[in-house]
């Protein structure tokens, strides 16, 4: 039997100068003679002549083209430290629930990354223990979503790649290889409201509706600087809410949009709707307002302008516009109204002189 073990080593020896015509390192051959188990790399042979290979599993991350690749734990070649430290911070995003927050906060047993949907419900409560490695400007992170009964777990995949103050996470059920965009976010209180307006001209953010938030779009929606007759092209910026910060004008069909930036978003915050509802903007008794024109070949005008104080603070409404007396007699004259309490026409002529001289057409 002794002789049988010699021969086979022997076997295995020749087998290995031969391969190829390499030579292999000798240093990883082990032989146990009075033990049944004889080591080349990663075969073990056993005396009654069975073999098994021995794979070591390692876990998969995503490179900068996307393509996964496999590391070692043990070679991780990051500060995660140092990496989250220089990301600290609060950054929104628009979610369901209207702004979500995404928090990288420093602790007294390191980091922890935090996902809030909106102030009452979040998506992970992860620290360190979750981060799988850091690479390639990306935070990989392996997150218990639900822990079943027998105690195993089901993890989310979370990828966080990261620019200046700003981060894109994309999210995975079963692997970070087929993790997918699942928002943008926007670091709090370090990006000022020009710089805003003018990520969303370089299509870098989205602007939102602010009368309904799920409705959003990026300059590429629009069909810009076309010779199309509803084609769009970038305006001036004009404090048109009167808080001291300009929002941009979008010129466009029936007055083109008006855009505000705050809580580090992009809002639509006025805009033309047909020839009913012609947007453009003036200043009266001070202040800018946002004015809404009918203009009808009927033979009746209306206005309707609105002040504010800060975008999302309306202080002050006004009406006025003209129309037939009496729409069956021709003879009958017109109605001038404010308010929809009816004035004189000159009452109506003065005022719509102060008004009209300082209008700004956004067409």
């Amino acid at each position: 039997m002794k002789r049988m073990k010699v021969a086979l080593v022997t076997i295995m020896f020749a087998c290995t100068l031969s391969a190829c015509g390499q030579t292999e390192d000798f240093g990883n051959l082990q032989m146990n003679m009075d033990g049944s188990t004889k080591e080349i790399g990663d075969v073990q042979m056993d005396v009654d002549d069975s073999t098994k290979e021995i794979y070591e599993e390692k876990p998969q991350v995503i490179s900068g083209e996307a393509e996964a690749d496999a590391y070692e734990e043990e070679s991780d070649d990051y500060d995660a430290g140092a990496e989250l430290e220089r990301l600290t911070g609060e950054y929104e995003y628009l979610s369901d629930h209207g702004t979500g927050k995404l928090a990288i906060t420093k602790t007294a047993y390191g980091y922890d990354i935090s996902d809030y949907e909106s102030e009452s419900s979040y998506r992970f409560l992860a620290d360190l223990s979750n981060v799988e490695t850091i690479q390639d400007n990306r935070i990989y992170l392996k997150y218990p979503e639900q822990v079943l009964s027998d105690g195993t777990a089901v993890f989310g995949y979370y990828i966080l790649e990261y620019g200046t103050d700003e981060i894109n996470v994309y999210y995975g059920t079963d692997s970070f290889d087929e993790a997918a965009f699942l928002y943008h976010a926007v670091k709090k209180n370090d990006v000022t409201a020009d710089d805003l307006l003018d990520s969303f001209v370089n299509g870098l953010v989205s602007a939102v509706d602010s009368a309904d938030l799920t409705s959003t779009f990026y300059i590429t929606d629009l069909n810009m600087d076309s010779e199309e007759w509803d084609a769009y092209s970038i305006g001036e910026k004009v404090d048109l809410d009167n808080d001291g910060e300009n929002e941009l004008v979008i010129n466009g069909p029936y007055g083109g949009i008006y855009l505000d930036a705050r809580n580090n978003m992009v809002y639509e915050f006025a805009a033309g709707d047909g020839n009913a509802v012609v947007l453009s903007y003036t200043c009266y008794n001070g202040a800018v307002w946002i004015m809404y024109s009918n203009r009808s070949s009927a033979g009746f005008e209306f206005y309707h302008m609105e002040k504010f104080e800060g975008a999302d603070n309306l202080t002050a409404e006004m009406n006025f516009g003209e129309e037939p007396a009496d729409f069956n007699n021709a003879e009958a004259g017109m109605k001038y109204t404010l308010n929809d309490a009816e004035i004189s026409y000159d009452e109506y002529t003065e005022l719509c002189s102060k008004i009209f001289a300082a209008e700004v057409n956004t067409n």
